[in-house]
């Protein structure tokens, strides 16, 4: 693969631009008003999180996860009518469904085990809430013997675990344009990250790994690269050695929405695409290496989306990794680095 194009499905974008993904990075002070340890990324308290954790943490093993449904409304999974009536008293929507978390996260546990083997590159799986099952993502044309023996495999852990075909395999999203550029390649910036009086570029890991030194497209100094975390992880920071302004625009905390959320991908290819959140937690085993808890969306992304800013209204959520690509239909499946993760590996918050 030529590294001008790395990963030709999504490239990443330049600071300055219009499509400047310049997510301001700034500390969420807790209710307290305390200041924040160094190193901690408080998440904002979105709306059902905290009735989502009780029902799920006095359910246990009698729940199978929570979503949103098209009208907003908190549904949680549930094994029995027993446990379906807690739910209903809480005042959530109760849905019950034949897998409990349990053996659910167990069949996750066994193919994370088989990620990078024969036959996972180009596969992505994670627990779906929605489908009650662990779901793999094949595409269309991995027909080879080394897919079929996976997939066999994966069948063999039961109807906890369901094949779904996708148009093709998640790639990357890296290439030429305009955004933050470092050696012929461009990629997206997530957000703007912030410690002790010091900003920081946060992308996604695949483009810091290509390079160390960040240009805007006009050719102004953006800074140099500080980490890289990927495979395993997709996300790098870029400390600020130049005079370009670095700016969040309307983002002003982190958080985790439910699945179901409607949220928008901001990139400098396709600028800002909508749809929901289908899941976390998702491991994709790019060519390059597997990534682990990944978000799942139906955003499209495109080369030169990489490194870019997923958010549902002020709520930062997550750094653009990968997806489909080739053109923004229905069915399409995009993939992203949490964002709070990466501010914490660093020791960073979100600047206002």
């Amino acid at each position: 693969m030529n590294r001008g194009e790395h990963l030709k499905g999504v490239v990443p974008p330049l600071l300055g631009a219009a499509a400047l993904i310049a997510v301001s990075v700034s500390a969420i002070a807790p209710a307290s008003a305390q200041p924040q340890e160094a190193g901690t990324v408080r998440l904002a308290q979105l709306p059902h999180n905290a009735l989502a954790d009780q029902l799920t943490g006095r359910l246990g093993g009698r729940q199978a996860g929570t979503y949103l449904d098209g009208a907003g409304n908190l549904v949680v999974n549930v094994t029995s009518e027993a446990a379906a009536q807690q739910v209903r008293a809480s005042g959530a929507k109760a849905r019950v469904v034949k897998h409990g978390i349990a053996p659910l996260t167990a069949s996750m546990t066994k193919l994370d085990r088989l990620a990078g083997t024969d036959g996972t590159v180009g596969l992505a799986w994670g627990v779906d809430v929605i489908s009650n099952a662990v779901v793999i993502s094949v595409p269309q044309g991995d027909n080879d013997a080394a897919t079929k023996a996976f997939v066999k495999r994966a069948r063999a852990l039961g109807d906890t675990v369901q094949i779904k075909r996708v148009a093709a395999a998640p790639r990357l999203t890296l290439g030429p344009g305009e955004a933050i550029l470092t050696g012929g390649s461009r990629c997206s910036v997530s957000a703007i990250g912030a410690s002790g009086g010091t900003e920081y570029v946060v992308t996604a890991g695949h483009c810091t790994n290509i390079g160390s030194t960040w240009t805007t497209s006009g050719g102004q100094t953006v800074g140099t690269r500080q980490a890289s975390s990927f495979p395993g992880n997709d996300y790098g920071t870029i400390r600020k050695t130049g005079s370009v302004s670095l700016t969040n625009a309307q983002l002003t905390q982190v958080g985790k929405p439910q699945a179901g959320t409607q949220i928008q991908k901001k990139g400098s290819t396709t600028g800002t695409t909508s749809g929901t959140i289908r899941g976390y937690n998702r491991t994709v085993n790019y060519q390059e290496g597997a990534v682990s808890g990944l978000i799942e969306t139906t955003a499209c992304v495109q080369p030169g989306d990489s490194g870019g800013s997923l958010q549902s209204g002020s709520t930062a959520i997550g750094i653009t990794s990968g997806g489909t690509t080739g053109s923004c239909r229905s069915g399409f499946q995009s993939y992203f680095q949490p964002l709070d993760e990466a501010l914490q590996s660093q020791g960073l918050t979100l600047k206002r």
